[in-house]
């Protein structure tokens, strides 16, 4: 699971606080996966207590049981941030590249590409997780200060 932290004031570029990638080890069972999951993500929460999740919605149209796997660790992040109160909002993999890269159908090197510059990192994330990840705080970022005048 790619996780990243930021702050968004109006009118100001994002505040990256931190990021990264969560891995469990893929020989233990799913049950201690999950428990693992929700620990980490349970760190991340007290160590930076943020006031709202951002989360991508998941499609797959090829692999079902992978899918069951990666809506079911969703489920896991989603009730961990809800017991925690925290705000919940989706964004689908169009909108977030349309936001970070200008189209909805850019590749993985356009989308670190620009997370990359948008971000000030001067070297990208070695995870494609914790690039997501960052997408979506930018993704995030753009809609909340977005006002209706």
């Amino acid at each position: 699971m790619g996780w990243a932290v930021g702050r968004v004031e109006l009118g100001e570029p994002v505040d990256q606080l931190g990021y990264g990638c969560v891995q469990t080890n893929s020989t233990d069972s799913i049950d201690r996966r999950y428990v693992q999951l929700t620990r980490h993500l349970q760190d991340l929460i007290d160590r930076f207590r943020p006031a709202e999740l951002a989360i991508e919605s998941v499609f797959f149209s090829k692999n079902t049981r992978t899918a069951l796997r990666v809506s079911e660790a969703r489920g896991v992040i989603i009730g961990r941030c809800l017991d925690n109160r925290l705000a919940m909002f989706e964004y689908t993999p169009t909108q977030i590249k349309q936001a970070v890269a200008g189209h909805g159908r850019a590749d993985k090197q356009a989308v670190t590409k620009m997370v990359c510059t948008l971000l000030g990192l001067a070297t990208p994330p070695q995870s494609d997780d914790a690039v997501d990840a960052l997408a979506v705080l930018l993704t995030h970022s753009t809609a909340r200060t977005m006002v209706l005048v």
